[in-house]
């Protein structure tokens, strides 16, 4: 249960085999690139150009054309942008499942060798240009069906006409015109070209806003229609409306069926969308690939590549570039010296217990590597102050319980995965405390070992008592990680003083409570002065002059900073009292309704309060859980800021990628 040991490793090869190396390490998964080109023994080959970069990659083999660096990695990342565009479009015609559905459907997945062939069959393509067509070939029909229906409500109301007005043009005697008149109130445009003498019209239609007509008068009479606002019937049809009406509705009728056609084609395409999430996945492989080249070095003929790899991994990648390879590729590994320290990526491993709880240190920060991993020692105390602070049987168990059923039956990614383990053991810690209090969902329970309406100073006393062994246990992981850096006057002054004169303050505290341990007042007196003295003394010593008096004494003063580490912890008092105050004040509220609305709408208002009161208290459980061990306990000893050990792998964004029996050992 610690940083998992790392060793450094050195690999050259021949030039032509780059892809190859790269597509292996990839399937192992357990190597992280080094950028060859920021280290310090390689900056003098790079500053005589001995060597150089190797960023090839082969973009378009039909048509012969060769990228290079930059240009490659923009042609990947379009050709992606392309796929994920594609994908988008295409699952928005997918009917989509419920959400326990999704939930219990398992991802794809392939063999990282399967995902490769299946690359490079490049059948994406087809599926694209298919997908594409058929959406395209959709909008088409849609633009086409709405304007005809619009065609359609237009002419509707001309379907009594029996002329066209091209027809009408035709006539040498009469003049013949079709229109609409507006409706008025005192309809007098329309009353007075009726009543024209030299006017015959033809009511077409008649609605709220306006008459269609068809109007004659000869051609001699002086009559200007724009007098009667008459506005022309604009047709260019040669059919009448009535049989381009028919038309139209059998196109929309074709139309509607050869749309149905294609979107039941799109609503059952679900293979083509995991074609092409395969192939999003493999691009996204190969552009990692191609990454991975911009930190290496090469030469004419051979490629230098630098890296971390886990100690006990080292064998296996050797078994693997040895059988892959053979003797044309050379492999030397080293141990991590001080001076890498720093530099060297973190990968921590704990037991499955234990594990859920890396969450608390990585939000945080990793340790570095020559730290030990603070998640083993970290994971009781956050137990015990989630578990404190939400405090009730009945959240407990229903936490523990979802949390079991979703690892159980969902196929969860990878991080919700994670974070539901890490709920479900703290399940088990709220309802231990639940048992301590004697809280079912706001009800006392029939046993009650501290009650949080009568034993509360035993609370506020249990709530500083678990503050005190918290700051204790910081300060004394302190001093040990200041002896493993050989600072042994910090280690003493910042760490073990510090941590026998707040037992001392204890024991004078215990003594002066408890006559009958009143023993205990000098021993702790002696416990406090002598290490305050030596604390002054340690501080001179580490600054080798009697300047480190000022310093000493100015430590001395963090004693007020450790009281107010003391009072913070009472949040587990107050926040466990609030929760269980709060779900009680909910039942009185819920009993106060009649019998029948009691277990009628009453029951409603229970859930939904409680509900609350839940999600609140696990918020504030899991905000200040982490803040108490941020700052009351990492600022004793932990200083963090290591990054994560990032092995060049497979991305895995939509396929799951199966591992075989060989890669497994």
């Amino acid at each position: 249960m610690a940083i998992s040991q790392m060793k450094k490793i050195s690999i050259v090869f021949a030039k032509d085999k780059l892809d190859a190396v790269l597509l292996t390490l990839q399937r192992l998964e357990n190597l992280q690139v080094r950028e060859i080109a920021q280290m310090e023994n390689w900056q003098e080959v790079f500053e005589r150009s001995e060597v150089q970069l190797p960023a090839i990659y082969q973009a378009d083999q039909e048509k012969g054309k060769r990228l290079e660096g930059e240009e490659a990695l923009h042609y990947l990342s379009q050709r992606q942008q392309h796929l994920e565009t594609t994908i988008d479009k295409l699952r928005s015609f997918i009917p989509k499942e419920s959400f326990l559905t999704a939930l219990r459907k398992e991802a794809s997945s392939l063999s990282f060798e399967e995902l490769e062939h299946y690359g490079k069959d490049q059948q994406a393509e087809q599926v694209i240009d298919q997908v594409n067509q058929r959406i395209s070939r959709l909008h088409v029909l849609d633009g086409q069906i709405a304007e005809n229906e619009t065609d359609i409500a237009g002419l509707s109301k001309w379907k009594d006409l029996e002329i066209t007005p091209k027809e009408l043009q035709k006539f040498d005697f009469v003049t013949a015109a079709v229109g609409t008149i507006p409706k008025t109130i005192d309809d007098n445009p329309y009353r007075e070209l009726r009543e024209n003498p030299d006017v015959q019209c033809q009511e077409i239609f008649n609605s709220e806003v306006e008459y269609g007509l068809l109007i004659f008068f000869d051609k001699k009479a002086d009559l200007h229609l724009e007098d009667y606002h008459f506005k022309p019937f604009e047709y260019e049809r040669s059919v009448l409306p009535a049989q381009a009406i028919e038309q139209m509705q059998r196109d929309v009728e074709e139309w509607s069926k050869e749309r149905q056609q294609l979107l039941e084609e799109l609503q059952h395409s679900q293979k083509d969308l995991e074609d092409l999430e395969a192939e999003t996945d493999y691009l996204l492989n190969l552009y990692s690939r191609q990454e991975a080249k911009k930190k290496l070095a090469s030469t004419e003929h051979l490629v230098a590549l630098e890296g971390w790899v886990e100690k006990d991994q080292v064998a296996r990648l050797q078994a693997e570039l040895a059988r892959e390879f053979g003797d044309s590729i050379y492999l030397q590994e080293v141990d991590v010296e001080e001076s890498d320290w720093e530099r060297v990526p973190i990968k921590l491993r704990n037991h499955p217990l234990v594990e859920p709880f890396e969450l608390v240190t990585e939000m945080y920060s990793l340790p570095k590597y020559y730290e030990k991993d603070p998640t083993p020692i970290l994971a009781p105390f956050y137990f015990t102050f989630f578990g404190m602070m939400v405090a009730d049987l009945g959240y407990g168990l229903l936490l523990f319980t979802a949390t079991f059923l979703a690892l159980r039956y969902f196929h969860l990614s990878k991080g919700t995965a994670r974070f539901a383990k890490f709920l479900n053991i703290l399940g088990v810690s709220v309802s231990l405390w639940g048992l301590i209090y004697g809280s079912f969902f706001g009800y006392t329970l029939p046993v009650v070992l501290i009650s949080t309406t009568t034993d509360v100073m035993t609370i506020l006393g249990l709530s500083v008592a678990f503050g005190f062994i918290t700051v204790v246990v910081g300060l004394l992981l302190g001093g040990f990680q200041k002896v493993r850096m050989k600072k042994y006057a910090e280690a003493y002054h910042s760490g073990f003083a510090w941590c026998l004169i707040l037992i001392g303050i204890l024991l004078l505290a215990l003594g002066l409570m408890l006559p009958q341990l009143s023993a205990l007042m000098t021993v702790g007196a002696v416990l406090a002065v002598v290490n305050a003295v030596g604390v002054v003394i340690a501080s001179v010593i580490e600054a080798k002059s009697l300047a480190g008096i000022g310093s000493g004494l100015f430590n001395l003063y963090n004693i007020s900073s450790y009281v107010g580490d003391l009072v913070s912890f009472t949040r587990l008092m107050a926040l466990g009292l609030s929760g269980a105050s709060i779900g009680s004040a909910f039942n009185l509220i819920v009993g106060l309704f009649p019998p029948l609305g009691r277990f009628t709408v009453g029951v409603l208002i229970f859930v939904l309060l409680h509900a609350i009161n839940i999600f609140l208290s696990l918020l504030s459980g899991y905000v200040h859980g982490a803040r108490l061990i941020f700052v009351e306990f990492f600022g004793k000893f932990y200083d963090g800021g290591g990054e994560a050990f990032k092995p060049l792998k497979p991305v895995e964004k939509y396929i799951k990628i199966t591992k075989t029996h060989l890669e497994d050992k």
